[in-house]
């Protein structure tokens, strides 16, 4: 039996349904089991034809041996961004909503991991914004560094949203990560990621290219340690409980060994 795993852009970006989106449907007949990375695209996915019944649900998980529990209460109000400097990552409006933050907190920092085609971009709107001495781009890092950036942080931002690509997230494994370290997520309610992050428990979501809600929203956790704590804590626990790599793995294999019985079933029937 084939099983088939979606991630985002395959399932989303215009130019991919243009070129191959057209033999999706000899695809989704075909095909024992469909594994989709969050509810939006499982909703996407039916849309394109999918048939529900072969839809599963199963987002990515975390090691939470690599990403450990911090305390967002014992640092300054530093601010953690990491992901491909891409239109859909928004990067671009987190520094913008970052630049409003250091109007009210002046101690405010923020740190930006990772590279890609708008780096630049940013590099120059973090000049334009006189953010020089608030803003480190580190480019790329391990995923030891990353995980050792998290226990220095306040908070995770990242301004994900639907580019005119159409291309989307599926469920972003560093709000994941940023969770599992025990830190308050500030986001957008895009693709998977209000499965994750619970509004006003584990931390905030704005809509697509709100800026200003974003950085209301930044403000209030660079004024409130203990808010970041709490939520942090609530973070981890939701993490623990439902989005570990084990249990995601666990749940793969049960979807691949669901199908194979069925499939086992069915020949023995002919």
């Amino acid at each position: 039996p084939l099983v088939v795993h979606f991630h985002g852009y395959d399932a989303y970006r215009r130019d991919v349904l243009a070129s191959v989106g057209k033999r999706y449907p000899e695809l989704f007949a075909s095909v024992a089991a469909i594994v989709v990375a969050s509810r939006a695209m499982e909703d996407q996915l039916q849309q394109l034809g999918a048939d529900g019944k072969k839809l599963h649900y199963n987002p990515y998980g975390v090691d939470i041996d690599v990403f450990t529990q911090s305390d967002p209460s014992a640092v300054p109000p530093s601010f953690l961004a990491v992901g491909r400097f891409v239109d859909k990552k928004g990067p671009d409006l987190a520094l913008r909503a970052f630049a409003q933050v250091v109007r009210y907190v002046r101690e405010a920092h923020l740190t930006m991991i990772g590279d890609g085609p708008l780096w630049e971009v940013c590099k120059r709107l973090i000049s334009a914004l006189g953010l020089g001495e608030k803003v480190t781009l580190l480019g790329s890092r391990s995923h030891r560094e990353v995980a050792a950036g998290m226990q220095s942080a306040r908070c995770f931002v990242q301004h994900s949203l639907t580019p005119s690509s159409g291309d989307s997230e599926g469920t972003p494994v560093a709000i994941l990560e940023a969770q599992a370290s025990a830190l308050p997520v500030v986001s957008t309610r895009h693709a998977g990621i209000p499965d994750v992050v619970i509004e006003g428990k584990t931390g905030f979501l704005v809509d697509e290219g709100d800026v200003d809600g974003m950085a209301e929203a930044m403000i209030r956790l660079a004024r409130d340690p203990q808010l970041a704590a709490q939520m942090g804590q609530a973070g981890r626990k939701r993490i623990e409980e439902h989005f570990s790599m084990e249990k995601s793995i666990g749940n793969l294999w049960k979807i691949i060994e669901s199908v194979i019985e069925e499939s086992g079933r069915a020949h023995a029937t002919r």
